[in-house]
């Protein structure tokens, strides 16, 4: 019963997308405590109550102030293609230190911008036509070669979590207005300051 198909409807699939973005949003910057594995079990979607449950709070992360403050910075960038934010947001966080050539930033505020892109359109953002996952991929390269910095410790449970929403999304073929969604959070996040 709980079980939902690629064959449900778009609009039930686009609606539990929805609510996974939203969680992970929710998690990121509001609870500042994150699930961190993104293996779709430890999800349940009830559809009496039509929430998202989760199952298994065995990986878990308490993100900082700072770290999560940084991060919505970083996004909120991506969203109004601010690239010297984005850098000097990045450096805050540790990303960068300051001593990247010029490849390895073009190389990060571009993976950035696609982890930020789908909260940057007014539009619907469709996670099958834009694969994310795939672009960031091609840059792996850049990264292994230019990368003179370990990125924070949290950030690799965050792309992980990220990637993990992203690819649901993807796997429902949803396509879900995100923009809206994202600026609620920075809004909420921003005011209570």
């Amino acid at each position: 019963k709980a079980v939902v198909s690629t064959q449900s409807t778009g609009e039930l699939r686009n609606a539990i997308g929805l609510k996974m973005l939203k969680l992970c949003l929710r998690e990121l910057f509001e609870f500042q405590y994150m699930q961190t594995d993104p293996n779709w079990s430890n999800f349940f979607y009830n559809t009496d109550t039509r929430k998202i449950q989760l199952l298994d709070f065995g990986a878990t992360l308490e993100l900082s102030e700072h770290f999560s403050s940084s991060y919505l910075r970083v996004i909120r960038a991506c969203a109004t293609n601010d690239r010297e934010t984005i850098i000097t947001a990045s450096r805050d966080m540790g990303f960068l230190s300051g001593y990247e050539s010029e490849v390895m930033l073009e190389a990060h505020c571009e993976a950035i911008r696609v982890v930020g892109e789908p909260f940057a359109t007014d539009e619907p953002y469709d996670f099958v036509e834009r694969a994310a996952y795939k672009r960031v991929a091609r840059l792996l390269e850049v990264f292994a070669k230019h990368r003179i910095t370990a990125p924070p410790e949290e950030s690799y449970a965050l792309n992980r979590k990220l990637s993990g929403a992203f690819l649901l999304c993807n796997k429902l073929n949803a396509v879900i207005p995100c923009k809206p969604l994202f600026d609620r959070v920075y809004e909420h996040k921003t005011a209570s300051k």
